[in-house]
């Protein structure tokens, strides 16, 4: 039995959600820095300077691949139309958008759901709720457009007896969910695994439901194809910099599966719960279901199949990222969603346990916003401030350089290389020192952890040469520090960078 129907689960989602992204907006622009990452920051800037130079550029010089296509276009067309609106109205109407996303997507997979499970709704909406669910409403990036396309996905597929509306919608979809996130494009494929599994599994060997999958792979192929034409005619290359940049940092650190596993957890659990109880409660459970004989129940479905296929498949993408955020879990969602709520569906979930459920993840969300994950943000906020007021202290660059670009409104060079293709030579070969003398950077802004050995090691500076060059010119805000130090202001000294020898990269 369904305990919590499609529509119902989508009303609390879209309540739930916006009032816990609403809820900072009275505290004013600093409570929401300290709820939002910096990359999306990079949004805002690079769709500012789309809007106002027709090119996709972070410090208006060097040109920026590391985006998605259909938030930073949407952004950019927001900033073409009025280009005089502040940081708290543009938050609020992405945040509107963001919330109807994720009603839509809760909507559509509790749908799936039902079709393949009879139920389990429930399980959709605590995925929504959970926190690695919940806060990517608030995130004014890409996640809650992808969480739609693939939510979309499921439940095209999921349809009884599609029809040619059915199959170009699924062409459609593959096409935006690239366009909204390039990873969406695994989930096609790992669905159409799904079927093909489901098939071997019960020898029956058919063409006859593939039409929808399958067009939803040849919608994402043509979506990448997409993305490869926009790189290749803004950078006359054909592979994002953000990735390559990814890339070399898992090379620097070692590949390893676990900070996707993470994103995974993070999509059962509610906030304030230690991580290690969630493990704990999903074994109990999977041994439940399997020693009442529920599990094949649970995983005899091409769409169960699918998104184990989908979570493993991400899984070991992730390994080879450097850089696996939370906001990551949006390509995760619908496939644990649609599991949770197999899951819930094969559990006796009865009476006053469904409210209590919903209870658990509210007041979960009320400790959240009570321990905002950045706060530690406000002190890059007041340092973009204090640039847009001091323009002689230039040219200025940053490794998380987004809050500190968009509140100074002059450029900032971007030193991490997700919004900055030309700085990618000089870190996997160990040359930032050089590059900054090349560029005449004078001063760096950011938090002195950034110039430990760890950080030189992925960011091309591991001679030690920032660190000996680096003079303290200020600190911004010492009460909010990151990593124990405060953010800092520092005034490079230009013969002693422009004497760094080149190195060359640490990994390949």
């Amino acid at each position: 039995m369904d305990r919590v129907s499609p529509r119902a689960a989508a009303l609390i989602a879209f309540g739930v959600a916006l009032a816990f992204s609403l809820a900072p907006v009275p505290l004013g622009a600093a409570a929401i820095v300290a709820r939002i990452p910096d990359d999306a920051f990079y949004y805002f800037v690079l769709a500012k300077n789309f809007a106002t130079q027709g090119t996709w550029t972070f410090d208006g010089v060097n040109a920026a691949t590391g985006f998605h296509l259909l938030f930073g276009y949407a952004l950019a067309g927001l900033y073409r139309i009025a280009p005089e609106i502040g940081f708290v109205e543009t938050y609020l109407l992405v945040v509107l958008v963001n919330a109807a996303l994720m009603a839509a997507a809760v909507y559509w997979l509790a749908h799936a759901a039902r079709e393949t499970f009879g139920g389990g709704g429930l399980g959709v909406l605590l995925v929504a709720m959970s926190a690695g669910g919940l806060h990517l409403v608030g995130f004014p990036m890409e996640s809650c457009l992808v969480i739609a396309a693939a939510a979309l996905s499921y439940r095209l597929v999921a349809a009884d007896s599609p029809g040619p509306g059915v199959v170009l919608a699924a062409l459609a979809t593959g096409i935006v969910g690239v366009l909204a996130r390039s990873d969406y494009a695994l989930l096609p494929f790992a669905l159409l695994g799904g079927f093909l599994l489901h098939r071997a599994w019960h020898r029956r060997w058919t063409v006859r439901g593939l039409g929808v999958p399958a067009m939803l792979c040849l919608g994402a192929l043509l979506g990448i194809g997409l993305v490869t034409l926009h790189t290749y005619h803004f950078t006359g290359g054909f592979v994002q910099r953000s990735a390559s940049i990814k890339h070399f940092w898992a090379t620097v650190s070692g590949y390893t599966p676990w900070p996707g596993l993470a994103r995974v957890i993070e999509l059962f659990e509610p906030y304030g719960l230690p991580r290690v109880a969630v493990p704990v409660v999903l074994a109990g459970l999977g041994l439940w279901v399997i020693r009442r004989g529920r599990l094949r129940a649970l995983l005899d479905h091409p769409l169960s199949l699918g998104s184990v296929l989908a979570i493993v498949g991400y899984g070991a993408v992730y390994a080879l990222n450097g850089a696996v955020q939370y906001w990551y879990a949006a390509t995760f969602f619908a496939a644990v969603a649609l599991l949770a709520a197999g899951l819930v569906a094969a559990l006796p979930v009865r009476g006053r346990v469904v409210p209590l459920l919903v209870l658990l993840y509210a007041a979960g969300a009320v400790w959240r916003f009570a321990n905002p994950p950045w706060p530690w943000q406000v002190a890059t906020m007041e340092a973009g401030e204090m640039l847009r007021d001091a323009p002689d202290l230039a040219p200025v660059a940053a490794w998380n350089a987004g809050i500190v670009a968009y509140f100074a409104a002059r450029p900032v060079t971007n030193l991490d290389g997700l919004v900055n293709d030309a700085v990618y030579p000089a870190v996997v070969s160990g040359g930032l020192a050089p590059y900054l003398a090349a560029q005449g950077i004078r001063y760096i802004v950011d938090f002195p952890t950034m110039l430990s050995e760890e950080a030189g090691r992925r960011g091309g500076y591991a001679d030690g040469t920032l660190r000996r060059c680096a003079r303290l010119e200020r600190t911004i805000d010492p009460a909010r520090t990151f990593d124990g130090t405060p953010l800092t202001l520092y005034r490079l000294e230009p013969a002693c960078v422009a004497s760094a020898p080149r190195l060359e990269a640490t990994a390949p």
